[in-house]
């Protein structure tokens, strides 16, 4: 099954959701709506983790994009981690990496949003 998954937890101030699965124009609308909620509710440091996404579609993009415009109208820091393979070739070809404020694992972006740095044992 390819279905999206959007999970949300928090560290510190910052505000992680998490997607898995496959985004496309089926469901790219819930991943926007999900965050301009988060934006609109006042949440100032919002992280997307994709570590868990397989596929994207232009959908996916241009929901992003309009997360992250939302975003900087409210003054809130938006920010994407842990693309990987095809998730980060997809962002290259599009010429898309230069337009989010992207980190390579989530305790690199925590540590730029001001998040807690979540160490191992």
């Amino acid at each position: 099954m390819n279905s999206l998954s959007i999970g949300e937890t928090h560290a510190g101030n910052v505000c992680i959701v998490t997607l898995s699965g496959r985004i496309d124009s089926s469901n790219a609308n819930d991943v926007m709506a999900e965050l301009t909620r988060l934006i609109s509710s006042g949440e100032k440091s919002i992280l997307v983790d994709l570590s868990a996404v397989l596929y994207l579609t232009s959908a996916a993009f241009r929901a992003l994009l309009v997360a992250t415009g939302k975003a900087k109208q409210q003054a809130a820091n938006f920010a994407l981690c842990s693309l990987a393979g095809q998730v980060r070739e997809l962002f290259e070809m599009g010429g898309l990496l230069e337009l989010f404020a992207i980190h390579n694992s989530r305790e690199e972006a925590l540590k730029q949003l001001g998040g807690p740095i979540l160490r191992a044992p």
